[in-house]
């Protein structure tokens, strides 16, 4: 008979056999759907008036002069001569050669530009990544939210028929891989119905954890469900309700879940913490506004800590995994308002823009029980707890000119008012996503201002901050040789805009303190920010090789040794 360690062995043997092209999923961007804004901008152009327009692969040769718009579907679309109006390439990339010129705009959608930083293209580019669905109308188009025929059975599965109507049975990962889940599976119908007025859709699925679920000991599955109405098509209110029995990282600001994920799965090092979320909520969004959302939600929810398991890693399966530190448990009502801005040039690989991600947050629960902390606070165990909380992350891409960029982030957040912030709510600073130069939940001898403990330090090392600030600025620039051009089989999200290669500079400040009467170190008046010269800084140089970065950062402050790191995406 086979043991139950054996057979869960063997699952994420053959599950994680894939691990590549699962854990890149992860990495996609939140919407896999084309704005509606976008779809009809991309109609109204190819529908106009061009000078030229073509249904498959497209050259302009140098020295040609092209009087007007061009328009492309399927290309790709080699330019090397002069184009007097805008370009529009729908599912198709574009090749820019030296002597290109392009005195409009450059639009694609569903496809990427090669060349960019050694052409002309005097009214910009931008690139959308999600490909177009339409359907050709004699000689125009008009957008369909069906996937095209020739898009691989598996980006036709994960759309499916549900971006219009219908039902399907959805099987997706949850999550990134980590220490309390293993391999999170989201298994369930997903029904949606388009109608005159807006859409219906109902979303119900089992969270199948790889490291709990399949452990005879723990039985342990998720759930959630979901209903959403929306009154509107391309602009309108949407009204929704959902249940859920989730695991939850405590802060998951710093790194993508990519990195996450594989970090954990290869290295044995997970760089989050988790706790459990039971309850549900209702919530409202406004949408239709170009580049802008505002949702707000209240509801009641159960948090409970989470034990770590022993997941399943490629290597170091003999070092222990970080405990998953224990959090203050109770039953709370939580209510969130939440605001994002983005213009962006491209949200994986931005060169201009602003993105702006808010929200305030108010709670109000009874605790039962209290997780420790380095440092003493109240016990608050059969009392009520009221707090607010806010988060503003402030991002500007700056493009000086074709071969450079000036980045600039700041993340301020934290306590707002009320009693002190439970310990899920708490935040911290410190390793290669936030300052990089300091080490991740590093041994500290005395006060930690990446985390807010002393020591000892609890178990798991907590992050125990009431509030943070960090400063992130970045100096880019293109090498001028060509690294990846051969690498077809690349994962196309990660292949820069700019150039192949990247070389980086950057620098950070940044540290995190708790609110109370001030003691000068760890404590500080509400009113009051620490002196700056309080704050931990670190500088560091890199390369990015078409979307895979390697760095190394150094600490200002302090003298510590310099540290390696390697992103899968920007740093911010």
């Amino acid at each position: 008979m086979l043991s139950g360690a054996y057979v869960r062995t063997r699952f994420l043997t053959l599950l994680l056999a894939g691990v590549p092209a699962v854990l890149a999923a992860q990495g996609e961007p939140p919407s896999q759907t084309l704005p509606r804004e976008v779809q009809r901008e991309v109609v109204d152009r190819w529908n106009g008036t061009n000078a030229l327009r073509a249904s498959d692969r497209l050259d302009i040769g140098a020295g040609h002069d092209v009087l007007g718009n061009v328009a492309v579907q399927n290309g790709p679309l080699t330019v090397a001569g002069h184009v007097t109006g805008g370009v529009l390439a729908i599912n198709s990339d574009v090749i820019l050669l030296p002597t290109a010129r392009i005195d409009g705009e450059l639009l694609v959608v569903g496809g990427e530009v090669d060349g960019r930083t050694i052409a002309r293209v005097d009214g910009g580019i931008r690139i959308y990544r999600a490909r177009m669905h339409y359907r050709d109308d004699g000689d125009k188009i008009v957008a369909s939210d069906e996937p095209s025929p020739e898009e691989s059975w598996w980006r036709r599965f994960e759309h499916g028929p549900l971006d219009n109507h219908g039902e399907a049975l959805r099987v997706v990962q949850a999550g990134p891989y980590n220490r309390v889940e293993g391999l999170p599976i989201e298994l369930g119908p997903v029904v949606q119905q388009r109608t005159s007025w807006g859409s219906v859709r109902f979303d119900a699925a089992a969270v199948i954890r790889t490291a709990s679920t399949f452990n005879a000991q723990d039985g342990d599955v998720g759930d959630k469900l979901r209903g959403e109405v929306r009154i509107g098509h391309e602009r309108g209110i949407g009204l929704g309700v959902q249940g859920r029995s989730i695991v939850q990282p405590v802060e998951d600001w710093q790194l993508s879940d990519i990195e996450v994920a594989l970090a954990a799965f290869l290295a044995r090092r997970d760089y989050r913490d988790y706790y459990q979320r039971k309850g549900g909520n209702a919530f409202v969004t406004l949408y239709g506004a170009r580049n802008v959302s505002l949702t707000g939600s209240y509801g009641e929810e159960r948090w409970s800590s989470r034990p770590a398991h022993n997941a399943f890693t490629l290597f170091n399966e003999d070092v222990a995994w970080r405990p998953n530190p224990r959090v203050d448990e109770g039953l709370f009502h939580v209510g969130n308002l939440a605001l994002t801005l983005d213009t962006r040039s491209d949200p994986d690989d931005p060169s201009a823009g602003w993105f702006v991600n808010t929200n305030v947050e108010h709670g109000r629960g009874d605790v039962t029980s209290m997780a420790p902390t380095s440092t003493a606070r109240a016990d608050l165990t059969g009392s009520v707890t009221d707090y607010t909380r806010g988060y503003f992350d402030f991002r500007r891409y700056n493009r000086l000119g074709p071969a450079s960029e000036l980045n600039m982030r700041v993340v301020l957040a934290g306590w707002l008012g009320g009693d002190p912030l439970p310990l899920e709510r708490r935040l911290s600073v410190g390793g290669p996503g936030s300052l990089p130069g300091f080490g991740f939940r590093a041994d500290e001898n005395g006060p930690d201002i990446g985390t807010c403990s002393v020591s000892p330090a609890v178990s798991g090392r907590p992050a125990e901050c009431e509030r943070i600030a960090l400063a992130q600025l970045e100096y880019r620039g293109d090498l001028s040789f060509d690294f990846a051009s051969n690498w077809a089989s690349w994962p196309r999200r990660y292949h820069s805009a700019h150039g192949d290669v990247q070389w980086v500079f950057f620098a950070d400040a940044g540290r995190g303190w708790n609110v109370g009467p001030s003691d000068g170190v760890m404590t500080f008046n509400s009113e009051t920010l620490p002196s700056l010269s309080s704050f931990r800084t670190d500088l560091g140089i890199g390369l990015d090789f078409a979307g895979i970065g390697i760095y190394a950062a150094k600490a200002v402050s302090r003298p510590d040794p310099v540290n390696f790191f390697v992103r899968l995406r920007h740093q911010f």
